[in-house]
């Protein structure tokens, strides 16, 4: 299970090239909007038991769950996600028992990122807080598939849920 707590953002601002170059800053400005982030880190942590993906899009995010217990389900438990300082607890199917064991399935959508994946060439960075194995960034956020990234933690191999702690980096491309 995945367990997403003690989320915390922190972003730059986007530099001019510079200060004397008017047409310098002009082109950083292009290079992505102004409004977008130049970096940002989001402190995800998840209890987890077996392998989990989620997918991050703009200020969404979404479980996608494959094997064992779904984040935050195993043994009955309902544990939140937390995301920043927010304790979101997904809607699950539910089928065929509250665990969502093996299901193939996905929660529901969180809307409400305080920072969300710019819309803007990007790489990202997972680190590894605590965690049983390595978090893997398996899509990267890309104009093809519309900046979306998706990452997968996973505890396969070991029995029983754990918690996973990852700092989330993304890093805009300039």
């Amino acid at each position: 299970m995945l367990w997403l707590a003690g989320c915390s953002f922190s972003h730059g601002q986007w530099q001019p090239v510079g200060d004397d170059d008017a047409d310098a800053q002009q082109v950083v400005a292009d290079a992505a909007p102004p409004d977008a982030p130049s970096s940002f880190v989001l402190r995800v942590q998840a209890w987890v038991d077996g392998r989990s993906r989620l997918t991050f899009h703009g200020t969404t995010v979404q479980w996608e769950h494959f094997q064992f217990a779904a984040p935050g389900r195993e043994a009955g438990v309902n544990i939140a996600t937390k995301l920043g300082e927010v304790d979101w607890f997904p809607m699950w199917p539910d089928v065929p028992t509250a665990e969502n064991r093996d299901c193939n399935c996905k929660s529901s959508v969180y809307t409400d990122l305080p920072v969300g994946i710019p819309r803007a060439p990007s790489t990202t960075t997972l680190t590894a807080v605590m965690s049983r194995k390595p978090p893997t960034v398996i899509q990267e956020p890309a104009e093809a598939n519309d900046y979306t990234l998706v990452v997968e933690l996973s505890d396969l191999g070991f029995g029983g849920s754990a918690t996973n702690i990852v700092d989330l980096a993304v890093n805009v491309v300039h």
